[in-house]
C-alpha cells in the first residue's frame, strides 16, 4: 500500500467527517465516518495500519476541537483499529457469523467507552438515558456500515474466497 494514497484517503475521510457530519446530525447525534474507515483499514491491511489510521484521525479530531476530551478519540480509534486488525484474513477461518459478530462487538465496545467517558454524568444520574444515547450513537454509525456492506462486503474487501 502506498503511504501517499493512505494519507490522502485518511485526510479525505477526516474532511468528510468534519464538514458532512454536522449536516447529517440528528438531535446532536452524528455518524462517525472515521470509525468506518478505521474498521475497513484494519480488516484490509492489519493492526499496524488500523492503529496508525485510528491514532492519526483521533489526533486530528482532538486538535480540530470537535472532541471535548483530548485523547479520547485517539484512544478509541486506535483500540478499534488494533482489535479489528485481528480480523485480517480471518473471513475463511471463522464462521461468517462469528466474523461479523466480532466487528460488531468491536464497534459496540468502542462506542461504549466513548459514551461512558463523554456522558459520564448521564451514566451516573440516569442509566436508561445513557443507554439510549449509547445505542443511538452507535446505531447511526452502524447504519452506514451496513449500507457500506452492501457495496463493499468484508468478504470481497478482504479478498476472501468462498468455501
Amino acid at each position: 500500500m502506498l503511504w501517499s494514497n493512505f494519507l490522502l484517503t485518511m485526510f479525505g475521510v477526516f474532511f468528510l467527517q468534519f464538514f458532512l457530519s454536522e449536516f447529517m446530525s440528528i438531535n446532536m447525534i452524528r455518524p462517525d465516518f472515521m470509525t468506518i474507515f478505521v474498521l475497513y483499514t484494519a480488516i484490509k491491511f492489519g493492526r499496524f495500519y488500523g492503529v496508525i489510521a485510528g491514532f492519526t484521525l483521533g489526533l486530528l479530531t482532538d486538535l480540530a476541537g470537535v472532541s471535548s476530551y483530548f485523547g479520547l478519540s485517539s484512544l478509541t480509534y486506535s483500540f478499534s483499529g488494533y482489535l479489528a486488525g485481528y480480523l485480517k484474513n480471518q473471513y475463511n477461518r471463522l464462521i461468517p457469523l462469528y466474523f461479523h459478530l466480532s466487528w460488531v462487538s468491536i464497534i459496540l465496545f468502542q462506542f461504549l467507552v466513548y459514551c461512558f467517558v463523554r456522558y459520564q454524568y448521564l451514566y451516573e444520574t440516569n442509566l436508561i438515558q445513557f443507554t439510549i444515547k449509547w445505542v443511538l450513537t452507535m446505531g447511526y454509525t452502524m447504519g452506514f456500515i451496513l449500507v457500506l456492506q452492501l457495496i463493499f462486503p468484508f468478504k470481497i474487501y478482504s479478498h476472501a474466497e468462498s468455501s
